[in-house]
């Protein structure tokens, strides 16, 4: 008897192991799926991430075009217009801090004259 009822514990024990066995294995292929979804994922965000930077890259450089376009025409409307004295420009700093600066204040600066 004493044979047989080590037998039953072994067999016993055997079938525990399978089934933790299996529940490892289901687990496994689980994990597995869940990775290669998160890599998917990260692959995705990395692809929309460079497409991202190269548009920032776009956009700044077409900004910085607008802008040097701004300048060379309020260059070129300053002496036109006349609005501004290019020779002694720490004369009209007074005035130009009090009402309107930089590039944009002289853009709105020059439309209102020639809106008058």
């Amino acid at each position: 008897m004493t044979e047989e009822n080590e037998l039953v514990r072994l067999e016993g024990f055997v079938a525990s192991l399978l089934e933790k066995f299996n529940a490892l294995q289901a687990e496994n292929t689980d994990l597995t799926e869940r990775l290669e979804r998160r890599e998917e994922t990260i692959e995705t965000l990395q692809d929309d991430l460079a497409s991202m930077k190269d548009e920032r890259g776009e956009i700044s450089s077409r900004v910085s075009s607008l802008i040097g376009k701004i300048e060379d025409w309020e260059a070129s409307s300053a002496v036109s217009v006349g609005g501004t004295d290019e020779e002694n420009p720490d004369e009209n700093d007074s005035e130009d801090d009090a009402s309107e600066s930089g590039v944009q204040g002289n853009l709105f600066t020059a439309d209102s004259q020639i809106e008058q």
